[in-house]
């Protein structure tokens, strides 16, 4: 057993798919499936079930996977602590985050990361919230960012910045005259709303935000949903209807004078961004290291 069957086989689960892990690790997929193989000859199971749509961990697999990724994990630790003698830290950063941190926060944050660290190179799935968490609690990722907090036992959230939203409405006759930074909800009531997917951290926290303030969902009617952010933007500036978006994802488009940007009267539509990671499973040292380097970023 050596530590490329390992790694091999830790991807091929996390993606569900021999080509994705190939991709994943540079490698080709015959490889891949060579590594899986000599590994599971090694250990006399099958770990990998190939008879479905999906690549399926099998009993034995969901058994070895934990263990797998505490060797790459020890590996890991040791060639990181030996490298601090040489002061030089080299690794993969993985982890999800959901669309708004993933599109709009990440890239500055991975450079801040890179120019400390050259030898860094990052991996990062973009999700929505739900999905991140549900890939942390699946022990796929060990590190995660979102825009929204589910309260489960197994999950350690760390909070890292306020996000604000606003309310994103097409700059034409209706709100392009409106000089206010803030209107009140009852000018929105009868409005078509535009809204992200049920996973989405975005949509979660303006449902708690509406609950929290006693205004019944069904005065707010969604008429359009989509899972792109890009998608929601250009929908708003050609007039579909309004739309609950992350400030800083529609920044450019109030700039040229395509969107409006409101706050609403009376509600609080800020909410936090975190860091989130599974209480029982310890983190890689890289992924140590940017948990500490973003949570200091934000300090």
């Amino acid at each position: 057993m050596d530590f490329r069957q390992i790694e091999a086989f830790i991807y091929v689960v996390r993606y569900k798919s021999f080509s994705k892990a190939a991709d994943a690790v540079f490698l080709t997929q015959p490889t891949i499936s060579a590594h899986i193989s000599s590994l599971e000859n090694e250990l006399g199971t099958k770990l990998i079930d190939r008879s479905g749509k999906e690549v399926l961990p099998t009993k034995a697999g969901k058994l070895f996977y934990d263990y797998a990724v505490n060797l790459i994990n020890v590996r890991d630790n040791a060639v990181f602590h030996l490298s601090e003698f040489s002061k030089k830290i080299e690794g993969k950063v993985e982890l999800a985050a959901s669309t708004v941190p993933g599109q709009y926060l990440m890239p500055e944050l991975m450079t801040g990361f890179i120019r400390d660290y050259p030898s860094i190179s990052f991996s990062v799935l973009q999700l929505d919230s739900k999905q991140v968490i549900d890939e942390i609690l699946e022990k796929n990722f060990e590190l995660g960012i979102v825009g929204t907090k589910v309260d489960i036992a197994k999950l350690q959230y760390h909070f890292l910045t306020e996000d604000r939203l606003v309310l994103a409405a097409p700059n034409n006759r209706k709100f392009g005259s409106i000089e206010a930074d803030t209107i009140p909800f009852c000018l929105v009531e009868g409005e078509n709303f535009i809204y992200r997917e049920s996973g989405s951290g975005t949509r979660q926290e303006f449902e708690k935000i509406l609950t929290k303030n006693g205004i019944h969902s069904k005065a707010v009617r969604m008429s359009v949903q989509l899972n792109s952010i890009d998608a929601i933007k250009q929908s708003v500036s050609i007039g579909l209807g309004v739309s609950i978006m992350s400030l800083i994802s529609i920044e450019d488009y109030v700039r040229f004078g395509l969107i409006k940007a409101f706050n609403i009267e009376g509600i609080d539509l800020r909410r936090s961004i975190y860091a989130v990671t599974h209480k029982n499973r310890p983190l890689s040292p890289v992924n140590s290291a940017f948990l500490e380097y973003i949570m200091a970023y934000y300090k």
